[in-house]
């Protein structure tokens, strides 16, 4: 389960622990992060009740996830601050409206550059989920993957997280396959222009594309409706590729691999950042972290130059291990499928979605000031 903004403050705001005896940077046990240790506050209102996560999540998950928050907030060491929600709003800042922004690209003629007709998606219940945005809320596979598309694009990265509020969200409400064709090409055009992001023109194509290679990749599912979004059989596909199952890599790059070569348009960067975000919910791709989230690690000492040196692989392993240890979930346990070892990933993949904001951001040198700074 990866929680939504709502969900993470929420936990923020519980009263802090302090758990006798407990040094600051010290290896946390299993029974000091225990969910019935800690009594559940209701979560202050700082997001509409209408932000509910995509995934169905249990309310023993979701107390897992408080609990640990709340008895880790007593701790004054870096992971600590990293989790923190001051670390989350540096790292995600509300994204500002459009100003009408050029698009500096030459994508054709006068006819192109004609603002296309108004879309709404009529599609009942497109809206049941309530408001979605990236990285805050929980996305299902193919919603993720539409993001990191969005974000991989040559464009600025708030740019790229306005154009993914937009298409998520009313009117367009582009959260499947169906939706991105059913609008065709002039109702993605439509997204985009609202958006007021660049190269339009192209993106619009593109999400044309990444709807019509789901579908093939997809459709001799049982379930095709169930298998656009989960993605299954592509996981599946790359699994029964790998030779070692066990290696998060080696079936990272079997999805790479399928994914590129199917969708146009969808290179390999787009696929770091989908990986990146879609380990909480497929295990067989953790840990998984690219060098731009492990460098940023290495600037917050959470992992050494050394550890890099060797291999993004072994750097992610150690950087996975590091936060495992942290929070008091067994690194072993974390491939499991069930709810405490998605709750492990969740902490990893929060670690990266920080390290990677503050990157974005330029904020890496504030945010280590901040983090060092004695409590």
């Amino acid at each position: 389960m990866v929680a939504t903004r709502g969900q993470a403050s929420a936990t923020h705001s519980h009263t802090k622990a302090d758990p006798a005896g407990t040094k600051a940077g010290a290896k946390r046990d299993n029974d000091e992060v225990d969910a019935s240790s800690v009594t559940k506050a209701e979560p202050q209102q700082q997001e509409p009740d209408t932000k509910k996560p995509k995934t169905t999540a249990s309310d023993k998950t979701e107390c897992i996830l408080e609990s640990q928050q709340s008895q880790l907030e007593s701790f004054s060491d870096t992971l600590t601050w990293l989790h923190s929600d001051t670390a989350w709003l540096l790292a995600h800042p509300d994204i500002p409206d459009g100003k009408g922004e050029t698009d500096a690209a030459a994508e054709g003629d006068k006819t192109v550059r004609t603002p296309p007709e108004p879309y709404v998606n009529k599609r009942s219940g497109a809206d049941s989920d309530g408001y979605l945005s990236y990285p805050n809320s929980d996305l299902t596979p193919f919603q993720t993957l539409l993001c990191a598309i969005l974000l991989s694009k040559p464009i600025s990265h708030r740019l790229g997280l306005r154009s993914i509020e937009t298409l998520l969200n009313k009117p367009y409400l582009f959260r499947t396959t169906q939706d991105l064709l059913d609008a065709g090409n002039q109702g993605r055009r439509a997204a985009l222009w609202e958006a007021r992001t660049q190269h339009k023109e192209k993106t619009a194509v593109q999400l044309g594309n990444l709807a019509e290679g789901i579908t093939a990749l997809c459709d001799d599912a049982q379930d095709k409706n169930d298998a656009h979004d989960n993605l299954g059989p592509i996981l599946e596909k790359a699994l029964s590729k790998t030779k070692n199952r066990d290696d998060s890599f080696e079936v990272a790059d079997q999805v790479k691999t399928i994914l590129t070569q199917q969708i146009n348009g969808l290179g390999p960067g787009g696929v770091d950042i989908f990986l990146r975000r879609i380990q909480s919910q497929w295990p067989q791709v953790f840990p998984y972290a690219d060098e731009r989230a492990l460098s940023a690690a290495v600037k917050f000492d959470l992992i050494s130059q050394s550890d890099l040196d060797k291999g993004t692989q072994q750097a992610a392993q150690k950087l996975a291990e590091n936060v495992a240890e942290h929070v008091g979930f067994p690194f072993e346990e974390a491939k499991g499928d069930n709810e405490e070892a998605e709750c492990g990933r969740w902490w990893f993949v929060r670690t990266l979605d920080v390290l990677i904001g503050l990157d974005v951001e330029k904020k890496i040198d504030e945010a280590a000031k901040q983090a060092t700074v004695p409590k």
